[in-house]
């Protein structure tokens, strides 16, 4: 082999080198763009909508999600904070005993935000309502009940956002409102309790947006009725 040619085969494998390494390059360019965009669309359903994991790993394509709203009408008892929230698919689930056998828990276990009302329970019925709670809507009327046993619903359950709704007179925080006086007890026991009540001005809300729509004045309505109301508002 003379010089011009080992020149020229010399060159040929030189480009073809430069020629792989440039395939290899956009080929793991397009896997690492395919993997993105597949975790893009099925991460979100392992998270909650209060911007933590759903679950124990988080793939290295997370990357900023929008933030979580801001709902000033539910203040924190604890620290006073208004409620941050963000739910993009919600299940709002009955207490009905129509939902014994209906077998949808997987279904409403997959949702970002699953909403529960008062102290329905979980527990024996996790393949008709589902096993995972983010939201508990509690009346006024409910919160003894909670209380009754205060270590699932606080302590075990302490992921669990629960909103306490009720009239100015039960949530009023100058020491005389004997609803807001037992949840500031609850969260000395449990600091960990995520638990905000509704503010005097959302509930003012609320009671028009009822009386509007059913015509009735809310101080008559039900409790089912009213949370209904309460789902709506924010």
């Amino acid at each position: 082999m003379n010089d011009v040619t080992f020149a020229v085969w010399f060159l040929a494998q030189d480009n073809m080198r430069k020629s792989v390494i440039a395939v290899s390059f956009i080929a793991a360019f397009l896997f690492l763009l395919v993997v993105r965009l597949v975790n893009e669309v099925n991460f979100p359903l392992l998270l909650n909508c209060f911007g933590q994991p759903g679950a124990k790993w988080i793939p290295f394509s997370y990357t900023y999600r929008r933030p979580l709203r801001t709902h000033y009408g539910y203040i924190n008892v604890r620290t006073q904070e208004p409620l941050q929230l963000d739910c993009k698919l919600c299940a709002i689930v009955s207490n009905s005993g129509q939902m014994v056998g209906q077998k949808v828990g997987n279904e409403i276990d997959q949702s970002s935000c699953i909403w529960r009302m008062n102290n329905a329970p979980t527990k024996g019925y996790e393949e008709d309502v589902g096993r995972m709670t983010m939201i508990r809507v509690v009346s006024h009327t409910s919160v003894p009940l909670l209380l009754k046993n205060p270590d699932y619903f606080f302590k075990e359950a302490n992921a669990t956002i629960y909103v306490i709704w009720g009239p100015f007179r039960n949530m009023r925080k100058d020491g005389n409102g004997i609803v807001y006086n037992m949840l500031k007890k609850t969260v000395d026991i449990y600091p960990n309790a995520q638990i905000y009540v509704t503010t005097e001005k959302r509930m003012s809300y609320c009671d028009g947006v009822f009386k509007k729509e059913t015509g009735k004045d809310s101080e008559i309505c039900k409790d089912r009725s009213c949370i209904i109301i309460i789902f709506h508002c924010p």
